[in-house]
């Protein structure tokens, strides 16, 4: 089922009994590429790269499991699960070959993917996070999921559009309400306007998850396709160090840095983004 939008064309399929959410831009018929999203943001973070990349490709963008329109999972959020929905999406979505481009925890469900499925993938991007985080990054991380799971909500869509001006600094009033649509709903009870994520979600990157570190590094040795490391210049959470430590594990790995960007690049730097990712796209 869809819905066509001026910003993509909203679609719903079912994976592991769970209704997930994707946006669509460009020809159905272009070259795929699939963008991932990170932790506590969903598939509306993509727009301006995905209007970039629209002339070219035919781009997707999914709500992860227990973020924006997707359901809630009972199943929890560790990278496993999050690898098998991609998975059954790439399955749905009938994508043989295709290029994947994913930022922050994205980038983590990515690599478990790419472990097992580099056959099928064209160019793998990782923007600013490894299998493990630069321990101040991960700080700030914790604080923002525990903020949010904290915070009873906005009595005022105008108070919702001053907290994700804060997240989101630089961004218009239009990139921010479409946040704020796809990022909250109304609490009939309370009456304030609720984040839709899951509060459970602190599983991707609380004490559970420091199981899938290892994994996540072992994972690199597997990817076959090229792949592309892209970090932050001012990144607290994917350091010098280890994305140096990327490139030394994968096959076929290189990295770039993107000039004052910290880790939300695609929105800090949209278009240089934008130009690394094409380049190695079309490599």
């Amino acid at each position: 089922m869809t819905a066509e939008l001026d910003h993509g064309t909203d679609a719903y399929v079912t994976l592991h009994g769970l209704q997930h959410h994707y946006l669509r831009w460009g020809d159905p018929q272009g070259d795929p590429v699939l963008l991932m999203h990170g932790l506590m943001n969903n598939a509306r973070y993509w727009e301006q790269i995905a209007r970039n990349l629209r002339p070219d490709y035919t781009v997707y963008a999914p709500d992860l499991r227990g973020h924006g329109e997707s359901e809630h999972a009972p199943g929890g959020y560790l990278v496993w699960a999050f690898m098998m929905d991609l998975a059954a999406l790439v399955r749905e979505l009938d994508l043989e070959a295709f290029d994947l481009v994913a930022h922050s925890i994205g980038s983590r469900i990515a690599m478990a993917y790419a472990r097992d499925h580099s056959h099928r993938l064209k160019h793998l991007v990782l923007a600013d996070m490894g299998p493990e985080m630069a321990e101040q990054g991960a700080r700030g991380i914790r604080k923002s999921t525990g903020e949010a799971r904290a915070t009873p909500g906005f009595p005022t869509e105008d108070e919702a559009l001053a907290h994700f001006a804060q997240q989101y600094p630089g961004q218009g009033r239009e990139f921010l309400e479409r946040q704020l649509t796809s990022s909250l709903q109304l609490d009939e009870a309370s009456g304030n306007l609720v984040f839709r994520f899951d509060p459970r979600i602190n599983d991707a990157t609380g004490r559970a998850a420091l199981v899938e570190i290892p994994f996540l590094w072992e994972s690199l040795e597997h990817i076959k396709c090229p792949v592309l490391v892209v970090r932050g210049e001012k990144s607290k959470v994917l350091s010098k160090d280890i994305a140096e430590e990327m490139v030394r594990r994968l096959p076929n790995g290189r990295s770039v840095e993107i000039a004052g960007a910290g880790h939300q690049i695609p929105l800090h730097q949209p278009e240089a983004f934008t130009r690394v990712v094409k380049e190695f796209l079309a490599s």
